[in-house]
């Protein structure tokens, strides 16, 4: 059978989604290169907020007018299944996240349950240098606003052996990238009491041989505090870009009481230091919420003051979005002029604290992980701390580049390649 896969959303999504094509080319499947001809179309969805629902709401009605059979899975399924109505709809399986793992038979049985005895030739589509290992599935926070649990359920670690397979089979074939995934992935383990956590993972898979790198995902102050010191000084001696990705989403302790997040503005702070202490040249990335219903302007003003103060080099902001199903979805919403210009003074005052972060680059010199090409030639590398430095030749993916940093904007570096340095320069700013 002839089977188009697309994922939308975050990483673990991403992960997911190639995941699925990987077991279904195990299967002897092949996997199309475009939805037209595809005999069967996978949809991994993401429900995070309303305008991405009517998004997977419009690509499930373009699929199935395009293939004969499709299957939805990801965050809207089971909670937002209704919302894919219309045509098309008795020609739509739904499989929950943590059914996935059935896709193979299913399509199996609706290809007359054939045996196949090798995969068809050619594989699965190339993909990036870069590949996500799924490590565990829900979490252990309860966030008032936040569509993702309640899909994703309560938290299920996979083992740190089956990992470290996973591991090594993304290295095998050919990932130098490879991204640890996960709703929070600082929890990883806490499900099993007296077993690993993170740091054990980071050291194991970091001893493994060959040359990949380790990123990180996303992960909370609540769960991160409690290995921070273990983690941080592990991360320093691992494989891992020194990249931390720690959502805050308010400045304000009253907002983060309400939201349910389970720690304190200080909390926070005290982890950026902690981070910053042993890693000082480490890129934080947070995200922000604008306009939640108990936000009031002195709230706005303190996630302000407090992105000033920990001088994060991305922050991704979100307007607050009601999500079914969640507490927050029962509170009265903010008109979304005010939102709107909640979220633009915030997005003035990122901007300008990350194009002073990242100018303190120019000048640096080192090697960065060539991961993308641009459309107009051009190649990204990423530095040791996982800074995008945007080079203007097209270089080989998946290669280790000499480079000099000669510019930035708010969110990434301009440079030039150079010839390897002997030996090899990698001095943080100071």
């Amino acid at each position: 059978m002839r089977v188009w896969v697309e994922s939308y959303g975050c990483a673990q999504n991403q992960g997911e989604g190639h995941a699925i094509e990987r077991e279904l080319h195990a299967h002897g499947h092949t996997i199309a290169p475009a939805p037209e001809g595809a005999d069967l179309g996978i949809l991994v969805t993401c429900g995070v907020i309303g305008a991405t629902e009517s998004r997977m709401v419009a690509r499930w009605r373009s699929l199935t007018a395009t293939v004969p059979r499709v299957v939805v899975t990801g965050c809207l399924v089971p909670l937002r299944t209704e919302a894919l109505a219309g045509p098309g709809r008795d020609r739509t399986t739904f499989v929950p996240i943590r059914e996935q793992g059935g896709l193979p038979g299913l399509v199996d049985a609706w290809d007359g349950g054939a045996v196949r005895p090798s995969p068809p030739p050619g594989g699965p589509p190339a993909q990036s240098p870069s590949e996500e290992v799924v490590i565990s599935q829900g979490c252990t926070s309860a966030c008032s606003y936040c569509f993702s649990r309640l899909a994703r359920g309560r938290l299920a670690s996979v083992p740190l052996a089956p990992l470290l397979d996973r591991i090594r089979a993304a290295r095998d074939r050919g990932a130098v990238e490879i991204r640890l995934s996960s709703l929070d992935t600082s929890c990883w383990g806490e499900d099993v009491p007296g077993g690993p956590r993170l740091p054990e993972l980071l050291r194991e898979a970091s001893g493994l041989p060959g040359e990949f790198r380790l990123r990180v995902g996303m992960m909370s102050p609540q769960s991160l505090s409690e290995i921070a010191g273990t983690y941080f000084a592990t991360l320093a001696e691992s494989k891992a870009f020194r990249f931390l990705h720690l959502p805050v989403q308010s400045g304000s302790e009253g907002v983060l009481r309400d939201m349910h997040r389970g720690y304190t503005v200080d909390q926070f702070r005290a982890i950026v230091r902690a981070a910053r202490d042993v890693l000082p040249d480490l890129l934080l990335a947070t995200d922000v919420i604008v306009g939640y219903p108990f936000e009031g302007p002195a709230d706005v003003e303190a996630t302000v003051r407090l992105l000033e103060e920990t001088g994060p080099e991305i922050v991704n902001v979100t307007r607050f979005s009601p999500r079914p199903g969640t507490p927050a979805a029962a509170l009265r919403p903010w008109a979304p002029s005010t939102v709107k210009r909640r979220s633009r003074d915030v997005v003035e005052a990122k901007t300008a604290i990350g194009r002073r972060r990242l100018e303190r680059w120019i000048g640096w010199e080192g090697t960065g992980l060539v991961l993308e090409h641009g459309v107009d030639g051009s190649s990204v590398a990423r530095l040791p701390n996982y800074l995008p430095a945007v080079l203007p030749d097209r270089l080989p993916l998946g290669t280790w580049q000499a480079l000099r940093v000669d510019g930035a904007r708010s969110t990434y570096l301009l440079g030039e390649a150079r010839p390897p340095p002997d030996p090899p320069s990698a001095t943080a700013p100071a």
